[in-house]
């Protein structure tokens, strides 16, 4: 998936969770940072480089889907937008069966990953990748329930879900450890991080600080499996008629699949 450019050559910045880079994605930044922004590119290239039934996403905005209206008619999207804490609680233990279930067929088509046994599967039985999207979380976080059942969740899905085609991108303004539990900030491996309020938020987003330092407007550090050091880059901004744009073109193409 495409991130931004990266300042330090003008190369692109990817994300490639199920190859090069750590499954699951944390993301951080304040009012004006770019968040939604990098949000609405990920969801994006995910719908753009994949069929649906090659990719799905799981949708979750405690803010009423402000930012994603444009994304209501993308055919990836499973469920709508979801902006319920009983819906989005319901989803991620659906995940988590879902990948229980997804070992069983594995282990029974002697395949190691989803992509092994997409190879070797016939169209109907091939497995689609599934993103678990949850913007704002740290919003519900406060709510006691809540962060028992996803923190349990995402413990079991960080151990697991890449072989299994599922990935998670959480993304809050400020990811303080009140609402944030140290296990499930240690399983959002990649970091992708705008500007933050202060130095501590960075520290806690980030592992380390510079990010108070940023620009705003999608200027991003990203600290990426594999990657020796933080990368600094710009994310590319997308127009609402861009974006309304492009899921009208998928929408199409998929309707015409079918």
């Amino acid at each position: 998936m495409l991130i931004g450019v990266r300042e330090d050559d003008g190369d692109l910045l990817v994300l490639s969770p199920s190859r090069l880079h750590a499954p699951h994605t944390l993301i951080a930044g304040s009012t004006g940072s770019g968040k939604s922004v990098l949000m609405q590119n990920i969801i994006l290239s995910i719908a753009a480089t994949n069929r649906p039934d090659q990719a799905r996403i799981i949708l979750i905005d405690p803010k009423q889907g402000v930012d994603y209206f444009a994304f209501e008619d993308l055919p990836h999207l499973q469920g709508g937008i979801i902006d319920q804490q009983d819906h989005a609680l319901a989803q991620i233990g659906n995940l988590v069966e879902e990948m229980d279930t997804r070992y069983v067929r594995m282990r029974q088509a002697r395949a190691v990953n989803v992509h092994q046994y997409n190879a070797q599967a016939l169209p109907p039985d091939r497995m689609p990748t599934l993103w678990l999207i949850h913007d704002e979380f740290a919003e519900w976080m406060l709510t006691e329930e809540y962060k028992k059942e996803v923190a349990s969740g995402v413990q079991r899905l960080g151990v697991k879900a890449r072989a299994a085609g599922i990935y998670l991108v959480f993304a809050a303004q400020r990811p303080e450890a009140n609402v944030m539990p140290m296990q499930l900030r240690a399983n959002l491996g990649n970091r992708l991080i705008l500007r933050v309020d202060s130095e501590g938020t960075s520290e806690i987003a980030l592992g380390d600080k510079g990010a108070e330092r940023l620009l705003g407007k999608g200027h991003l550090l990203a600290k990426l499996e594999g990657s020796p050091s933080p990368i600094y880059a710009q994310v590319p901004y997308a127009t609402p008629d861009e974006i309304s744009v492009v899921v009208e073109i998928l929408k199409r193409g998929a309707a015409t699949a079918e």
